[in-house]
């Protein structure tokens, strides 16, 4: 027996030994096959690139397997994200059939992922990262020195996961995961059996976080066809803190998308479940309260997914909640009967599609009840409708609730009520892009509260001793009617207090009674309200009692007085990095009696540093109907970085303003000329000044210019204004420049204006955007481009406009205008801007080799129509040149096309110009003469079919010498005079009607030699291009028909 016993111990402890010998011995006999043929199948398989400091073989790393361990590694993901890194991390094991090791190839079994970040990213486009795999072809299958997957289990272990889909948009991220998926992986279709934990996990969609750092834990069975790539969802429950969660459905992978069918069901549980996925910060409180009550949360996803067509699926989301209660441990009164009943519907996961009902929400507290309902749908152009009623102890509901963000007291009424869209749009009175408030829904809201009290947990300061009334209405729809009535309202914040009456109706044209009092320590504001990143100090004091009618427009004022003043002051925002310190406020508004005469504001003083530069500003302005000053600045100020600081945008001015000026008087003395009564002096430097005016699309640029006052006036010296391709130097004075910039009264001055070129394009009220290139253009760096203009600036659309609120004379020089196609060269003369219309008086200018004397008029009449009349006069220009280089004179004087020679011109014309700055023809009146000095006609088809008719040639080519040619415009129509003419010994004459469109309706009589007593009437109809000669005599009734402007009918 011991014989027996011992035999079966040897044999047992040697096959034992044995094995553990192979176990040893194996990684050490076939570790440079097995690596080799593990990065043969590697190289073949994968796109990425693979890298890692070492191979270890073993089957102690994940006993029992026989395991192939790439320590350190990292695979970079397949375009676009070929830089970044798929995954990484401590180590990955391939799982290897040990029987395979014996054979042709190794077959690798087991994916194993130690301490790794695996990174999965896929974009707009739907482009993933994570396809790397090239999968097997006919030369990898049929060699026999690779290795091949017939992956059963896959572990991963203490990693953390990134799933960002921009092409959703949703973003997954999982710390402390942990899976194990087991399943015939090489087979084409297989049930995937898998265990998922993860410590903290988030979930993001739309770049709303509906789970935040929860612990998740998952058992799932998923059907898998990877030949169609579609899954099906058997069994997958999950545990998302304390709250079970059931989904179910299948998605099907496809070339351009994916089909989606899936139902998420939180099943009938515990109220309190619904809690325990909020974020660990809740935790503490959540242990602390206790929930009656049956919820439900079902999610729903069904529809396909296209990025090209942007087809989407629908996502739906309901919740319930029946008889539920809140109570926690330190509340004398928990919530209950809490009933909610509320949907959320996105179809095709378009944002604007949203629908959010509310359909119940109540519940009680202390026997109080509350009730709402709510309604939303879109949120581009939302309708909303909404109904509330609540009565709470606010003590009562911070107790019950138990949060401990905030600390809450006070007794609180609230009935509020809104139907209606509220809609955004361009502003109708701007032609400018503004999108503004255009509508909001109906609204009534009252409350009541008394006793208020708000301590922020984080701060360590309260908003105590709140009381007052508020009732807030619009029956409208338009904000302009909104009224407000705060009544009774006190609330203190450190030892400052607030208090007062406020009644508004109306927020343009108001009726405003106010007693309003404020004394503040600023710096408790941040100690007591959350205010991210600011920082406010100083000592504020505020008084304000008003009475009566508002409406700047009609200078209507109500009776008022008021102070404020702030000492000490400090302002940092987020905005900017550098406060504004050392602010000293000290303003006085006085309106006695509500007339506007009696309208007196006092900044005395309003002083600050900032960024180490001090400025300081001292006015009193009195009576705006003979307005009185008196002003004293000095000091340095960026104007573009402080609006920095208080985040405003869309101002019309930016630059470095460096101010030592004092301003006395009033304006009736600088209109009536009683200069010996001003007292105006100092001056206003600027650099980088950038002015932008709602007329034109881009803004003026000043690099830097010193505007020195004077009594009356304010000096410029040689001053350079940029204007995209376009640069003016002036020199001069402007006058009432103190009414202009405080009242808007007209600016007057006169000045000289220097430009080397002129691009009136530029100027033109819809040249381009304004934000594609105003800034590179108005740059001091902007440099002017050819002379001819571009395709963009040929066909933009709008006028010129010109401001309204100045009374300007210039003197102007500029070597060279570019109008459309037309080149004017070396402009002078006098140009007066008033009442927006510009007048050329005593002006010379080059055209086409020719100097012209103009007398002008140009006024727009709106953005896309402008009205013009001029006068010219120019002596011995050239025809041929004239017509090439002229579009006017080329479609006005289409015969010009076959003269050559000198010709001389005295006209008047006015008409219109339309949105592209061209003349309307039809709408052209004007009279003058063309004095043809000598020119010689070659080939114009009227004179040929002269010559035809009446048999002589010599009528064909003529050569012309001191003929003058009257005629008048008027209605497309251009009507000659009688006109004579000497050719070879005829004397021809010609008058009646040409069209600026070709038609003729000519009467010629061609006089004969010698003296042309006898002649051959001829009527000449047709086309320029195709005249008509009848021998006979032309009738008065045969008349060519007008074309009318419509814009003057």
């Amino acid at each position: 027996m011991k014989t027996i016993l011992w035999k079966i111990a040897k044999y047992t402890g040697a096959t034992v030994v044995s094995i553990l010998l192979l176990l040893f011995l194996l990684p050490i006999l076939f570790p440079g096959t097995i690596a080799e043929q593990i990065k043969t199948w590697t190289n073949q398989s994968i796109e990425g690139e693979l890298n890692f400091s070492k191979v270890r073989l073993s089957f102690f790393r994940h006993f029992p397997a026989l395991t192939l361990t790439l320590h350190d590694f990292s695979l970079t993901g397949a375009a676009p994200f070929a830089n970044d890194t798929l995954i990484a991390g401590e180590a990955l094991s391939f799982g290897i059939d040990l029987a395979s090791v014996f054979g042709d190839s190794i077959e690798v079994k087991q994916f194993f992922v130690d301490n790794a970040f695996i990174n999965v990213q896929v974009d707009e486009q739907g482009n993933a990262n994570y396809n790397v795999y090239k999968g097997s072809n006919a030369e990898t299958t049929t060699d026999s020195s690779t290795a091949r997957l017939n992956i059963e289990r896959i572990l991963i272990n203490n990693s953390r996961l990134v799933y960002h889909d921009r092409s959703v948009p949703m973003l997954l991220k999982a710390d402390g995961f942990r899976y194990e998926g087991r399943g015939d992986l090489a087979s084409n279709q297989f049930d995937l059996q898998s265990r998922l934990e993860a410590e903290k996990f988030d979930f993001a969609f739309d770049n709303t976080v509906y789970i935040d750092r929860r612990n998740v834990q998952a058992e799932l069975i998923t059907g898998i066809n990877t030949a169609s790539l579609e899954f099906k969802f058997s069994k997958n429950n999950l545990l998302i803190g304390k709250l079970p969660v059931d989904f179910t459905g299948a998605m099907a992978i496809l070339k351009d998308g994916y089909d989606i069918d899936l139902n998420v069901v939180s099943g009938t549980t515990d109220f309190g479940n619904i809690f325990s996925a909020l974020p660990p910060e809740y935790d503490d409180w959540f242990a602390q309260t206790t929930f009656q009550g049956q919820s439900q949360i079902k999610i729903a996803m069904n529809g396909s997914y296209r990025a090209a067509t942007g087809e989407a699926p629908d996502l739906s989301v309901r919740l319930w909640v029946h008889d539920g209660m809140i109570d926690h441990n330190q509340a004398p009164a928990p919530f209950r009967h809490f009933w909610v009943n509320s949907t959320i519907s996105i179809p095709g996961l378009n944002p604007d599609s949203l629908s959010l009902a509310i359909d119940t929400l109540q519940f009680e507290l202390k026997g109080a009840p509350t009730n709402a309902t709510f309604f939303l749908k879109g949120l581009d152009q939302p309708y909303i409708k909404a109904d509330l009623n609540s009565k709470l102890d606010l003590t009562l509901l911070d107790r019950a609730l138990g949060l401990p963000s905030a600390n809450l007291r006070g007794q609180l009424q609230l009935k509020a009520s809104a139907d209606g869209y509220y809609r955004t749009g361009q502003n109708p009175e701007n032609f400018r892009p503004e999108i503004i408030t255009l509508s909001i829904p109906k609204f009534n809201l009252e409350a009541n509260i008394a006793d208020g009290y708000f301590k922020d947990a984080a701060l360590p300061l309260a908003v105590e001793q709140v009381r007052g009334q508020i009732k807030t209405a619009c029956s409208t729809s338009k904000w302009q009617d909104i009224s407000l009535a705060i009544s009774n309202f006190n609330a203190a914040i450190g030892s400052g207090q607030l208090a007062g009456n406020l009644t508004v109706q109306g927020l343009e044209k108001s009726k405003v009674q106010a007693d309003l009092n404020a004394n503040l320590r600023l710096e408790d504001l941040v100690r007591a309200i959350p205010m991210d990143s600011f920082a406010l100090a100083g000592e504020f004091v505020a008084k304000l009692q008003a009475d009566g009618q508002l409406n700047t427009e009609k200078k209507v004022f109500p009776a008022a007085t008021g102070t404020l003043e702030l000492k000490n002051g400090k302002i940092q925002t987020p905005y900017y990095p550098h406060p504004i310190e050392q602010l000293q406020l000290a303003i006085q508004l006085d309106c006695k009696n509500g007339a506007y005469r009696n309208l007196a504001v006092q900044l005395q003083p309003v002083s600050f540093v900032f960024e180490g530069k001090p400025f300081a500003l001292n006015a009193v302005v009195r009576n705006p109907d003979n307005l009185r000053y008196d002003i004293t600045a000095k000091g340095t100020l960026d104007l573009g970085k402080i609006y920095q600081v208080f985040a405003i945008t869309g101002y019309d001015i930016t630059g470095l303003l460096d101010a030592n000026f004092d301003l006395h008087g009033t304006q009736a003395d600088a209109e009536a000329g009683r200069y010996q009564n001003l007292r105006n002096g100092g001056t206003l430097r600027v650099q980088n000044l950038e002015l932008r005016s709602q007329d034109y699309p881009y803004p003026f640029f000043v690099p830097a210019a010193t505007l020195r006052f004077e009594q009356d006036k304010a000096w410029l010296q040689n001053t350079v204004f940029r204007y995209r391709q376009n640069v003016f130097t002036l020199n001069g004075y402007a006058e009432n420049f103190i009414g202009h910039s405080l009242q808007g009264s007209v600016l007057k001055g006169k000045l000289s204006v220097a430009c080397p070129r002129l691009l009136v394009d530029d100027f033109m009220v819809f040249a381009l955007p304004a934000e594609a290139s105003a800034k590179a253009g108005s740059s001091p760096s902007a440099k002017a481009s050819a002379d001819k203009p571009t395709p963009a600036t040929l066909t933009a659309p709008g006028v010129v406009l010109l401001p309204t609120d100045m009374d300007l004379s210039l003197e102007a020089a500029v070597q060279k205008i570019i109008y459309g196609q037309t080149i004017f060269e070396n402009f002078n003369g006098q140009m007066t801007l008033q009442n927006g219309k510009l007048a050329l008086r005593q002006t010379q200018i080059g055209l086409a080799g020719a100097t012209i004397r103009v007398e002008a008029e140009y006024a727009p009449v709106n953005l896309r129509k402008a009205t013009f009349n001029f006068s010219l006069k120019a002596d011995s220009f050239d025809v041929k040149r004239a017509y090439n280089e002229v579009p006017m004179f080329r479609e006005m004087a289409t015969s010009a096309e076959k003269a050559e020679g000198l010709v001389s011109v005295d006209y008047q014309l006015q008409g219109r110009l339309n949105d592209k700055m061209e003349p309307v023809y039809p709408s052209i009146k004007g009279k003058g003469a063309l004095k043809l000095e000598r020119v010689k006609v070659n080939g114009l088809k009227l004179f040929g079919a002269v010559s035809q008719a009446t048999g002589r040639d010599s009528i064909n080519n003529p050569d012309l010498k001191a003929v003058v040619m009257k005629s008048t415009i008027a209605n497309n129509i251009i009507t000659i005079e009688r006109t004579k003419m000497k050719v070879f010994g005829f004397r021809p004459r010609i008058e009646g009607q040409t069209s600026l469109d070709g038609r003729l309706n000519l009467r010629f009589r061609l006089g004969l030699p010698p003296f042309g007593l006898l002649g051959i009437p001829m009527t000449i109809t047709g086309t320029s291009e195709n005249p008509e000669v009848t021998i006979r005599k032309g009738k008065e009734g045969e008349e060519l028909e007008e074309e009318v402007d419509v814009e003057e009918q």
